[in-house]
């Protein structure tokens, strides 16, 4: 799979921009605050339907215009394809192969791939529902089902902390039931995933760093111990029994306090979680390791080659970990995509894609 030609109008800083890509290794040169991070983050938009920047679509609309649009025609299974995006500020456009999609979720699946950036250390040490984020995107690109199980919960979830808030159990019993069926898919998905990444991540954050440090990951579900139960069934009920337990303290609050929506991806380095004893060399380098891992799971379930987008090298490691990240990308078999201010070439092969 790789992207033929990327369309940007008003996105960001392009008025009116098109861009053509080699099917390998494509570096972004240029100055800073000059568009190269916005180059790759319409690629990513593409592929999730979200920014890796900002939460807020409109700080993508290039000021003073109404709306931006996005395209990008691509190769799949040796058929051109294309996918776009259209945003006014209050609804969104999505096209795929010129036929409309029924919303931004329709996106997940058809561009698959992993993005590596500079504020990407705070996956370690912010708050659980970035670790969260990260799972559920990297599933979310392979398994619609797991879609549709995160958009269920949280509906049912809105709808019993609504009663919650209001004081009243009339009908409550539906939505926890909705709940913990969800969450039982939501969960098992994560907890997988997680074990997959694990066994590829650790070796990727060794050659990465250099050094006999061991990268462990863990999914920790919020309210089931150690140990997730095997059948489905007995966590179903272990959810259901937890909900009813905790309704009282739950109306005081208006809040729904367990759930998949509070677990959280344990990322341990040399038997110590990360998040408080690692240098940011070391968090940097996990995470760079996980989004690499996460290549190769992609690869592994879709039997074929993600993108790999890679903004502003040069910020991300220091110098004996970029080299050995750049040399792990030459190898890759997928497309590269990698912004940085270095005018020299830094792969072998490479395309130029020049941002003045």
């Amino acid at each position: 799979m790789f992207i033929k030609t990327l369309y940007l109008k008003d996105f960001r800083l392009y008025k009116d921009a098109s861009f053509h890509f080699s099917e390998k290794i494509n570096a972004i040169k240029g100055p800073n605050a000059q568009g190269k991070t916005s180059l790759i983050e319409a690629i990513y938009f593409l592929m999730t339907g979200r920014s890796f920047r900002t939460s807020q679509s409109m700080d993508l609309i290039r000021h003073g215009a109404s709306f931006f649009h996005i395209e990008a025609k691509f190769v799949k299974h040796g058929i051109e394809q294309t996918i776009s995006v259209t945003y006014n500020g209050k609804e969104r456009k999505v096209f795929y192969n010129r036929a409309p999609c029924a919303s931004s979720l329709n996106l997940l699946g058809l561009l698959q791939g992993v993005v590596i950036h500079p504020d990407d250390a705070a996956i370690v040490k912010g708050a659980p529902q970035m670790r969260r984020s990260l799972l559920d995107i990297q599933i979310a690109q392979t398994d619609p089902l797991y879609v549709r199980h995160l958009t269920r919960y949280d509906r049912a979830m809105r709808q019993r902390n609504f009663l919650l808030k209001a004081k009243s159990g009339a009908g409550i019993d539906v939505f926890e039931h909705q709940m913990a069926a969800s969450a039982v898919y939501i969960v098992n998905r994560r907890s997988l995933a997680a074990m997959e990444l694990n066994c590829l991540a650790a070796p990727l954050y060794e050659n990465i760093c250099g050094a006999n440090e061991v990268l462990a990951l863990r999914y920790k579900a919020h309210g089931t111990g150690d140990h997730i139960p095997n059948e489905p069934d007995a966590l179903q009920h272990l959810f259901i029994d937890q909900y009813k337990r905790h309704r009282a303290k739950e109306m005081a609050l208006g809040a729904t306090l367990s759930g998949p929506h509070k677990d959280d991806l344990v990322i341990a380095i040399a038997g110590k979680e990360a998040k408080g004893f690692a240098s940011e060399g070391q968090q940097r380098s996990a995470v760079v390791a996980m989004r690499l891992a996460a290549f190769e799971q992609l690869e592994i379930l879709t039997e074929n080659a993600p993108l790999m987008l890679v903004d502003d090298l040069g910020m991300s490691l220091d110098s004996s970990r970029r080299e050995h990240l750049l040399d792990h990308l030459s190898k890759l078999n997928g497309q590269v995509f990698i912004t940085t201010t270095d005018t020299l070439k830094i792969l072998p092969g490479e395309h130029l894609v020049t941002i003045i």
